[in-house]
């Protein structure tokens, strides 16, 4: 079976970055000059964005085709990890940081969104910088990386701050991945779950001691 490579990224943009392999994925995380991670207490996890009408329709298990079997399981996954760190899962108004995220198997970013339903919450900005911060926009994320930097099989997902649409947090987390649908759902929560791991414990988690 061929297999891909799958990179994980999840949310921020230029200060202190850490790196580490963590049961087979390599992950390394990045936290903005400034943002306070200490009062987050609950998330919500975006439904994917839009994407123009005029483009070649996603397949069906792709992970960006909402509600595909694979971005459920792909937001699940995100959903449960934040959990496990102390984070309670909130109706959107009322959360304190939004968790976006990109999926694809292509060499290069996908291009194609921002259709006419187009979610304000996909338009966020690195912390006190005007460039936008989500990979469709392909710039800078603290490690110098850019959209053609990347290999087949990615995925970035980005913690933002709500209230004035700036990232937070960022990790990415690499390692091989089978082309098989329901493996690839399965080694993608892997991924998923050695990135969050590295997000600092929520108030829950530290209170309890776990």
């Amino acid at each position: 079976m061929r297999s891909t490579t799958l990179l994980l990224m999840a949310g921020m943009a230029v200060s202190a970055v850490a790196g580490c392999s963590q049961g087979g994925v390599k992950v390394r995380t990045t936290t903005e000059p400034g943002a306070n991670l200490s009062g987050l207490r609950t998330f919500y996890v975006l439904s994917p964005p839009a994407r123009r009408a005029n483009v070649t329709p996603l397949a069906q298990n792709d992970p960006m085709l909402d509600n595909s079997i694979t971005n459920r399981q792909l937001r699940a996954d995100l959903a449960q990890a934040f959990r496990g760190r102390g984070y309670a899962a909130a109706a959107r108004e009322n959360a304190d940081f939004e968790v976006a995220y990109y999926a694809g198997a292509q060499q290069k970013f996908d291009t194609t969104y921002w259709g006419p339903t187009f979610d304000p919450g996909w338009r966020y900005r690195y912390w006190g910088r005007r460039d936008w911060a989500w990979p469709y926009y392909g710039g800078y994320y603290g490690g110098g990386f850019n959209v053609s930097s990347f290999t087949q099989g990615q995925v970035i997902v980005d913690v933002t701050d709500p209230r004035n649409q700036q990232l937070l947090w960022r990790g990415q987390g690499t390692e091989p991945v089978s082309n098989d649908p329901a493996k690839y759902m399965a080694e993608l929560g892997t991924v998923v779950n050695a990135i969050v791991a590295k997000f600092p414990q929520g108030a829950a988690t530290v209170a309890s001691g776990r």
